[in-house]
C-alpha cells in the first residue's frame, strides 16, 4: 500500500516473537518482499503508475550492494542490529509525519508519469546503492529508504512514488535473497506461507493506495514505522 515491501513490519516480528537471528530475519523477510513486490509491482504496472527509467536505474545501483548487505547481516551483533534498525525507523517516521503535508503540496498529479524526468539519473544510481545495503542488511526491502528519498529528491507524485518503489524493490531484492540462501539464512518452513501471503496482500495494498489521499498514505507509513521500532527496543529491555 505504501511501497515499502512489508519487511519493516516482518523483520521486527521475526526478531521479537520468533527469536530469529539478524541474518535469518533479514533473509526470511526478503522472501516476503520478493513475493509482495512482484504482485504489487504488477498491479502498479497495469495502472501505469511506475516510472520505469528511475526504477531500472535504482535497480542497477542496488544489485551489487544488496549482496554486500546480506554478507554484513551475517556478522552484525544482534543488539546493534536491533538498535540501529529501531533508530532508523523512528527517524524516518518522525520526518514523514512532520513533513508529509508540506512535501506533498505542489506535487504534480499527472496521469502520464513519464512526462516527468522524476529525478537525477546519477542520484537514482546512488540511491539504488544505498537501498541495496538496507534491503539485504535489515530485510526491509529498501522502500524505507526509497519512499523518503523520492519525497526529498524527486518530483514524482505520491502514488508514483509507491509504485516505482515497489518496482525497484522487485528488481533489487533477488540477488540479496540468493546470497542469504547461500548463507543458509532463510528458514525454509516459512517460505510457502510468506509467499502465499505476499501474493494475496500485494494487489490489495496496491489498490488501496490508489484510493487513499496522498498525505494519509504517508501518515500510515509513519505509524507503522513507530510500532515496528517500539517492538525492537522492547526486545532489548
Amino acid at each position: 500500500m505504501v511501497g515499502l515491501g512489508g519487511g519493516f513490519i516482518l523483520t521486527p516480528l521475526l526478531r521479537l516473537f520468533l527469536g530469529f537471528s539478524p541474518a535469518a530475519a533479514a533473509g526470511t523477510s526478503l522472501v516476503l518482499i520478493v513475493a509482495n513486490s512482484a504482485s504489487g509491482a504488477f498491479t502498479y504496472l497495469l495502472h501505469r503508475r511506475v516510472h520505469l527509467k528511475i526504477g531500472l536505474l535504482i535497480a542497477l545501483g542496488g544489485v551489487p550492494s544488496s549482496i554486500i548487505g546480506a554478507i554484513l547481516s551475517l556478522h552484525m551483533p544482534a543488539r546493534i542490529f536491533d538498535v540501529l534498525l529501531a533508530a532508523m525507523l523512528i527517524v524516518v517516521a518522525v520526518d514523514l509525519a512532520w513533513n508529509a503535508e508540506r512535501r506533498m503540496s505542489g506535487r504534480p498529479e499527472l496521469r502520464r508519469i513519464h512526462e516527468l524526468k522524476g529525478m537525477s539519473y546519477r542520484g537514482a544510481l546512488g540511491l539504488g546503492f544505498i537501498v541495496g545495503i538496507f534491503l539485504s542488511l535489515f530485510g526491509l526491502g529498501g522502500g524505507i529508504v526509497l519512499v523518503p528519498a523520492f519525497l526529498y529528491f524527486s518530483e514524482l507524485p505520491a502514488h508514483a512514488i509507491s509504485a516505482t518503489s515497489q518496482f525497484a524493490i522487485l528488481l533489487t531484492s533477488p540477488p540479496g535473497l540468493i546470497t542469504h540462501i547461500l548463507q543458509h539464512d532463510v528458514v525454509g518452513s516459512d517460505v510457502v506461507p510468506l509467499v502465499a501471503g505476499g501474493l494475496l496482500g500485494g494487489p490489495v495494498g496496491a489498490r488501496l493506495s490508489l484510493r487513499l489521499p496522498s498525505p494519509q498514505l504517508l501518515i500510515v507509513v509513519a505509524i507503522a514505522l513507530v510500532v515496528a521500532a517500539i517492538t525492537l527496543v522492547w526486545r532489548q529491555l
